[in-house]
């Protein structure tokens, strides 16, 4: 999805919490959120079987949506704003659920993965979905059938993304430090790109022997040029989407300690700032375009604390000039005009 916005360091170092929500159960932290095309709604997920949609224009809570018998995390929006597509986190039922919000009905139900979904992402181009799980599956879906229109076997469990035209995706393993790469028309063969992301001579400061964190985030920027890998460790990474290379490592904040979370750090929709999440309850931006010496880049701009809670989900509205981060609440970032 293309955006004509055109966010600069001032805008951004001017960003502040605009509103604030607490509708979910005290306590209990929102574990994904997700805004449709248009820009207007956003959807969060929540521990405590609960969905909720916002209206960003009108800056409002609209309605609450209850999954007590199944569980709700990954909640995101089809190419329709009245229909959302959720991951199963209840008992031993995995299955992906693809709803609509007008009468809190059930469309379709994908059944498949038999652990754990922990990616799940909507082509921009078509109804294509993957979802990826510690069944050590990648799957992709059609919205108009029940049926996988593909399984991946690998060999450790992964987190998945397409890139913005939709005819490649990525798969990532931790474990392997490797992303692989796929074209959509023959993902049934082997990748045409493998990537290895290592940071050993730097992270040896900082365990013996060097210990890559746990990646949480994957996601390519909108113009295709780079791959955002968020971890839960204090580096986060960008990657030529081309080369492989690493192009940055992005350090400075402290981590939040939430691994269920994939988006805990976000590009904005230029591709030109990262935006993530701190341990000490601020909001880091890191420019991507800086000088860097060795790859490193510390934070641009430290923004204010969003509230009492680590901000581990971090959002950018593709359509306007709008942030949104979740911990046990949810907030909205406006600039300060």
């Amino acid at each position: 999805m293309t955006s004509t916005i055109k966010i600069d360091s001032r805008t951004l170092s001017s960003f502040k919490t605009s509103k604030q929500f607490k509708d979910n159960v005290d306590g209990k932290p929102i574990t994904s959120m997700g805004f449709d095309d248009s820009g207007e709604w956003l959807i969060t997920s929540a521990d405590d079987s609960s969905m909720h949609l916002y209206n960003c224009k009108t800056g409002t809570h609209t309605k609450k949506i209850l999954s007590q018998k199944y569980g709700c995390d990954l909640a995101m929006f089809t190419h329709h704003s009245q229909n959302v597509v959720h991951s199963s986190t209840k008992g031993n039922d995995h299955t992906v659920r693809y709803m609509s919000l007008h009468d809190n009905s059930y469309i379709r139900y994908f059944r498949g993965h038999d652990a754990r979904v922990t990616s799940l992402q909507l082509c921009p181009s078509d109804d294509h979905i993957i979802s990826a799980g510690l069944d050590n599956t990648v799957r992709l879906w059609d919205l108009r059938s029940s049926t996988a229109h593909g399984v991946l076997n690998i060999p450790t469990p992964a987190i998945a993304t397409f890139d913005n035209s939709g005819m490649i995706f990525a798969v990532a393993s931790h474990v392997t430090s490797s992303i692989l790469l796929y074209d959509l028309r023959s993902f049934d063969k082997e990748p045409f790109s493998t990537f290895r992301l290592t940071d050993d001579k730097w992270l040896s400061t900082r365990s013996f022997p060097p210990r890559m964190p746990e990646w949480t985030t994957l996601a390519f920027s909108n113009d295709g040029s780079q791959i955002l890998v968020g971890t839960s460790g204090d580096a986060h990474y960008t990657i030529d989407a081309f080369s492989g290379q690493m192009r940055t490592r992005l350090t400075g904040h402290q981590p939040t300690n939430f691994t269920r979370s994939t988006g805990d750090v976000c590009f904005t929709p230029d591709g030109r700032y990262v935006i993530g999440g701190s341990g000490d309850k601020n909001l880091c931006v890191w420019d991507t375009h800086a000088p860097t010496r060795d790859k490193l880049i510390t934070p641009e701009h430290i923004l204010g604390a969003a509230g009492a809670s680590v901000p581990h989900v971090v959002g950018f509205n593709p359509r306007s000039a709008m942030l949104a981060t979740a911990s046990t609440e949810l907030t909205f970032w406006l600039p300060d005009v």
